[in-house]
């Protein structure tokens, strides 16, 4: 049997309590009703219900199968990494050592992003950056000069706008 994979009563608790706690604004942000993400992840709204009010604890499966809802959801995906529920550690234990964001940016190069990133100077790093922010504003449809705007002469502004 693989150790690795196996999670402490304790930290499964843990990541349970922290996600009961947000459950809420969660669901909110994703604008789904307790009866419809109940059938969802399979339990009945009811039990949902009682998880979402904190008078019953969530199972294990209940948890990962929320985590997966909230983490594929464009309106909660985000939240749910700014919030701490679904945390590097976490993303590393269920990825045999190598959070999921790491991993997804190095399927999408098809090596590791960190290397290439440590060999560039500082006009390669400039370069990619400008790359980055120019694909961005064309794929959020954003006029050109949004790009040129966000730039001080050294860095971009992180809140690049219309």
């Amino acid at each position: 049997m693989n150790t690795e994979w196996i999670l402490s009563e304790e930290e499964k608790s843990k990541y349970i309590s922290k996600l009961t706690d947000e459950l809420i604004v969660l669901r909110a942000k994703a604008g789904i009703q307790q009866e419809e993400i109940a059938r969802v992840i399979g339990v009945s709204r009811q039990t949902y219900g009682e998880v979402e009010r904190k008078s019953k604890k969530m199972s294990w499966g209940t948890y990962l199968s929320l985590m997966f809802f909230f983490d594929q959801n464009k309106q909660t995906h985000q939240l749910l990494r700014q919030t701490g529920v679904f945390n590097k550690s976490l993303s590393a234990f269920l990825n045999n050592g190598i959070a999921a964001d790491e991993n997804e940016l190095d399927s999408l190069a098809g090596f590791s992003l960190k290397d290439i990133l440590n060999a560039l100077d500082e006009q390669g790093l400039q370069s990619v950056k400008t790359v980055m922010m120019i694909e961005y504003a064309r794929c959020k449809n954003m006029p050109g000069d949004a790009v040129i705007k966000s730039f001080d002469g050294r860095n971009f502004d992180k809140y690049i706008t219309k």
